[in-house]
């Protein structure tokens, strides 16, 4: 099974959080039924609350060190998976500095659905319910349910938000928004409160009237500003006087919520963005250690229910009922041990079996994730060498260029540095992209015909965004170079894959490798998934006003969204020679996801 969900809260010392936790698990079980309601948190046992959930409780004491564990997991049996969630409570104020509650969430995908991209992932709202009654807090602040005014005019609250980003104890995300001017506070609290619903217990919160804003906007460097109208997430270990490192806070300005916005309402890939952000940074951090040792006794704890539920089983030699004396006592005795023996050694082996499953799973999840990570590994180690070969020839050329400058006596010029760059720093975020692709100047050889503009703005919060970003401007750039050069050697039958492939000099291009000259023929035949590739371009291109694009770059291979980007090139004589771009966003369908 995949994590896909985590939220760690600390607790005060002087709050009872198991008796709290079992009223609210209570309470939500209950609004599944009769079965749920008769749950029971006082002792561990298994329950089926339908046809498709279950539910085991694991309560663990020891009175004399004062210590109470309390588990409820819940399985449920979905169209896209089998889901699990586990709430743990923790009550050991002899060993811990608080009390804590983690949930965690993981699913089992069916065949077809790889990576958590694909899932509908929201928190269970056994989270909200719990924060809602307990005083949670990530590292040293509060961890609400909703998000937080902060009002200008309480300089408390505002030095609390700022302690809260820079709080070295911090393990979740903060977003931040400040309130457009078209909304009021408190309607615009409501609105991203809907928002971050996908990111409840993994991210704290906070919205900003005008008079904070600006407190807020004084006392932030440059570049880790919160756009005003716009949203902005804080990671954990933020280094403020680290210009560099406000590019891992996504940023979302207010031009970018504005286009998803419709009065109070925004649209749904501005709260999975955000989501997505939030969730990867949650994910990231394993569990303390203290946590870890305890769910390890837990799990095992699980093991031993199980084991204990499949006794029963009258295929599994159990012990035996004492025997009445016979003649023969010291028979019966052995005969005794040996049948004890057995069962211990079933026992035992039922166990070993059990965990051997659980570790399997992990194993093959890991070993998958390695693959992964590896193939990424290799092709970016492909791309970095590429890149050394071709820095080092640059070196080679101008040592030599130098050389014979001042060979040929021109001493003053063979010294004089380079001029700067006149050319803007390529962007780091979908927002910076999509603004370069519309102003109209970066690309004088493209035509960008991209109507929704959402698929584009749906990679934004995602942990590889600037990735994607930087090789989507990468892709953009050798389109464009590639149209140059057409129009320039019109003679040319050079194709992109061949231009690609042996890039002539003076002209950008990008690895051959992320190059689909064109789909399978499973694709291109099939109308349902055809038809999602048939994008827009002007009248003089095709009198309908639409052409098919099979020719696409990929932006990554990693399952989940892994981003395309669609392009048709309308070049050479009585052409408009230009190149159009008809989709930039998530992998369309395939046969495998169709």
């Amino acid at each position: 099974m995949s994590l896909v969900y985590r939220s760690i809260v600390t607790v005060p010392q002087d709050h009872d959080v198991i008796a709290t936790t079992s009223a609210v698990l209570s309470e939500w079980l209950s609004k599944r039924g009769t079965a749920g309601a008769r749950v029971d948190f006082t002792r561990s046992g298994a329950y089926e609350l339908s046809k498709r959930s279950r539910a085991m409780v694991l309560r663990h004491e020891n009175r004399d060190e004062d210590i109470t564990f309390l588990r409820l997991t819940t399985e449920s049996d979905k169209p896209d998976g089998v889901w699990r969630t586990t709430v743990t409570a923790v009550h050991d104020p002899q060993r811990l500095d608080h009390r804590y509650i983690w949930i965690d969430m993981t699913v089992d995908p069916r065949p077809g659905i790889s990576g958590s991209e694909r899932l509908d992932i929201a928190p269970p709202d056994a989270v909200r319910m719990l924060l809602d009654e307990v005083p949670g807090f990530d590292g040293g602040h509060p961890l609400p349910a909703v998000p937080h005014i902060v009002r200008g005019k309480d300089d408390r609250a505002v030095q609390e938000l700022l302690d809260s980003i820079n709080d070295p104890a911090r393990r979740l995300a903060i977003v931040i928004s400040g309130t457009p001017e078209d909304m009021t506070v408190a309607g615009w609290c409501e609105t991203m409160g809907s928002v971050l619903a996908r990111s409840t217990g993994m991210c704290a919160g906070y919205i900003l009237d005008a008079a904070a804003h600006e407190a807020v906007g004084r006392i932030l460097p440059r570049g880790f500003d919160v756009p005003p109208g716009g949203v902005r997430t804080f990671l954990p270990r933020v280094d403020l006087n680290d210009p560099s490192d406000s590019l891992r806070h996504p940023r979302m300005s207010a031009q970018t919520l504005d286009t998803a916005r419709d009065g109070d309402r925004v649209r749904a890939w501005v709260s999975l963005a955000l989501a997505r952000s939030v969730r990867d940074n949650a994910l990231e951090f394993p569990l303390p250690p203290a946590l870890h040792d305890i769910d390890a006794l837990l799990n095992e704890e699980e093991i031993d229910a199980f084991i204990h539920d499949a006794e029963d089983d009258p295929t599994v030699p159990s012990r035996p009922s004492p025997v009445a004396a016979s003649s023969d006592q010291q028979a019966n005795e052995f005969i005794d041990m040996l049948r004890a023996r057995l069962a211990d050694k079933s026992h035992e082996a039922n166990r070993l079996s059990a965990e051997a499953k659980r570790l399997g799973t992990r194993l093959t999840e890991q070993i998958k994730e390695n693959e992964r990570l590896t193939a990424e590994l290799t092709e970016l180690t492909e791309e970095s060498d590429a890149d050394r070969e071709a820095l080092h020839a640059a070196r080679h050329e101008i040592a030599w260029l130098r050389r014979r400058l001042r060979e040929e006596g021109l001493y003053r010029l063979a010294g004089e540095a380079a001029p700067p760059d006149p050319r803007r720093r390529p962007p780091h975020k979908v927002e910076d992209l999509l603004e370069r692709i519309t102003d109209g100047s970066n690309f004088p050889h493209l035509y960008f015909t991209i109507e929704d503009r959402d698929t584009v703005r749906e990679l934004t919060g995602s942990r590889k965004e600037n990735l994607w970003v930087a090789r989507a401007w990468e892709a953009l750039l050798a389109l464009d170079d590639y149209a140059r050069f057409k129009l320039e050697h019109p003679t040319s039958g050079l194709n992109f894959h061949g231009y690609l492939r042996e890039p002539p000099d003076g002209y950008r291009a990008i690895p051959v490798r992320r190059l689909a000259s064109r789909e399978s023929d499973h694709v291109r035949n099939r109308e349902k998934l055809s038809e999602k590739r048939v994008f827009k371009v002007p009248t003089e291109v095709d009198p309908s006003g639409e052409v098919p694009m099979f020719a696409h770059i990929k932006l990554d291979t990693e399952y989940g969204i892994c981003p395309r980007l669609y392009f048709y090139p309308h070049l050479g004589p009585q052409t408009t020679n230009r190149i159009y771009i008809g989709y930039l966003g998530r992998h369309l369908p395939v046969q495998r996801t169709n």
